[in-house]
Order: structure tokens, then C-alpha cells, then sequence
């Protein structure tokens, strides 16, 4: 299942996960499909798999086939982990398997985070700058910083302040999270966990940030409560989860977020319409409009 970046991404970079299950053919079934991702960058990470016989699973990229390929996803470290890959995606990419034979309802999750790409990402990856991201490359001297050191990895705990938790146990629907973000903060959701029923269709976590959903994941997907999903869905008004239970059970689950003051980059990053009078005079006077749309800040 395919994450539908456009629909979903508020507040780039975010992160966001992408689950089956997914009935498989004989052959070649193709589980995510990303076309079109411009204005973003993306990054394919998170995958994990039920260890299954006669499975491989190949990513292409970017006109690349086999990016990464698991010969055998019985080798993988299973729901409960993630895989060590980060693909890198600048045009388009595909996760598809190929089979001996036909598999039901087969579980497996990626995680796609979303950038809206800065002057020096552009660099980095090798893509096309228009003439004034040409000036600001020349401005901050980007070509040469990248020629010096490697950037690092942007971590999607960033800009977190404070660390909370919300534990949950439920036999029922009902709402499990619904927290509002203080004033002058950002709130975000950093992970999910949840019991993982014995089939599909069982139970389903919905995110909803800022009134609008952009998760439904069915918990068949999802790790055990000893481990925590990585997402980043950055909230400037309120988020709630809900849990939606169609089968029996007890399900017990976790989520982890965080709280960050909502800062004057953001500000500018996000919504510089919004700023008023004083704050684009200070913007301006720290060169923050430059700088972020370089990258640089």
C-alpha cells in the first residue's frame, strides 16, 4: 500500500507509514507504487516483512532496478523490526515481490518520509537547480561544504523538546489518544506499537492530525508493543488516535510523541504568510528566508 504523499504531508519533512496486508501472486505483485512525488523527495525506509517462504522483495528507484532486493524474506529480521535500508528517491519508486506461489493477506509495512527538498538536498542528490537556487548555492558556498563532509542524516525526533508516551488496553472502539498542542508549541508523533492479531481486518489504529486522517493501519501490520514504528506527523492544533475494533480481543498498544516550541524557522518553513510584521522584520534580519530554503539553517 502506497502512502499518498500529496494528501497527507502538512508539514515536511514528515513521515508516515505504508502497511498491507497484501494478497500475492504467483509471480510478480507490485506492493507500492510512488510516480509524480514533485515538489518532494522522499525516503523508503522502514521495511519490514513476515518471514515467508519463497518471497523476494525488490525496490527499483529512480529508472534503477533492485535498488535493494531481499532474496528471501525469511532471512529478515521479521514485524517486529525494521530492515537497515534507506533508499533515496528523487523521481519514482516501486516495492514489489516476486513468487513461487500465491500468498494471502501477507504482512509487511515501509515507512516514506517526505521532504520538501532544500537547496543543498538538491546538490546532494545530483538534481536540477533553477538560477536562483544556483545564487543561493553560490551564496552559502554549498557545493563546497558538500565536497567537504557528508551531511547528516536528518533524524525525525528534530525539533523535540520533551518526550511522552500513551499507553493503551482496549476490547473495544473508542478514541485511545487526544491530545492538543499548547500554545506557541508543535506536537509529534513519533511512534506506534500495538498488539498484532492472529488475521486481518481485527482492529485498525487511525491518526488524525489537525482534523484530518492520514493513517488507517490495520494492526496485523504492525510490531508488537516491544518495539515502537517510527513515524513524524507534526501537529500545530490537536491530534487524536482512534482504535477500531471489528474483532474480539484485547488490544494493547503504545504511542510516542513529543512537544517543541513552535519556532520562527518553522514559521517561515510552513506558513511564512502567517508572519506577522515584527517576525518577518526579524526573519529577514537573521537571513531566514535564504537560509532555509538553502538548507543551511
Amino acid at each position: 500500500m502506497s502512502v499518498d504523499i500529496k494528501k497527507v504531508v502538512s508539514y515536511p519533512p514528515e513521515a508516515f507509514i505504508g502497511a498491507g496486508p497484501t494478497d500475492l501472486l504467483s509471480g510478480t505483485t507490485t506492493l507500492a507504487n510512488y510516480v509524480s512525488i514533485d515538489p518532494y523527495v522522499i525516503t523508503i525506509s522502514g521495511l519490514s516483512f513476515d518471514n515467508t517462504k519463497s518471497i523476494t522483495v525488490h525496490v527499483d528507484a529512480d529508472g534503477f532496478t533492485d535498488v535493494q532486493r531481499f532474496d528471501s524474506t525469511l532471512g529478515t529480521r521479521g514485524l517486529d523490526y525494521e530492515e537497515d535500508a534507506k533508499i533515496a528517491v528523487t523521481k519514482n519508486a516501486k516495492i514489489y515481490t516476486t513468487s513461487s506461489s500465491a500468498v494471502s493477506a501477507y504482512q509487511w509495512r515501509h515507512r516514506v518520509v517526505v521532504f520538501e527538498p532544500t537547496v543543498a538536498m538538491k546538490l546532494q542528490l545530483g538534481m536540477r537547480l533553477s538560477a536562483s537556487e544556483v545564487d543561493l548555492a553560490n551564496k552559502y558556498g554549498l557545493a563546497q561544504a558538500l565536497q567537504a563532509r557528508v551531511p547528516e542524516p536528518f533524524k525525525l525526533d528534530y525539533g523535540i523538546e520533551e518526550l511522552r508516551e500513551i499507553a493503551f488496553s482496549a476490547t473495544s472502539s473508542s478514541t485511545v489518544a487526544r491530545v492538543v498542542v499548547p500554545n506557541g508549541k508543535k506536537i509529534i508523533i513519533l511512534g506506534i506499537s500495538a498488539t498484532r492479531p492472529s488475521a486481518q481486518a481485527q482492529a485498525y489504529l487511525t491518526i488524525i492530525r489537525d482534523n484530518i486522517q492520514v493513517e488507517n493501519i490495520d494492526l496485523y501490520t504492525l510490531p508488537s508493543v516491544s518495539y515502537t514504528a517510527p513515524l513524524r506527523i507534526v501537529s500545530l492544533d490537536k491530534f487524536e488516535v482512534d482504535l477500531n475494533v471489528l474483532g474480539s480481543g484485547t488490544y494493547n498498544g503504545r504511542i510516542v510523541y513529543g512537544i517543541g516550541r513552535f519556532t520562527l524557522e518553522d514559521k517561515v518553513r510552513w506558513m511564512p504568510d502567517s508572519l506577522t510584521a515584527a517576525e518577518r522584520k526579524t526573519a529577514e534580519q537573521l537571513d531566514l528566508f535564504d537560509k532555509v530554503e538553502a538548507g543551511v539553517q
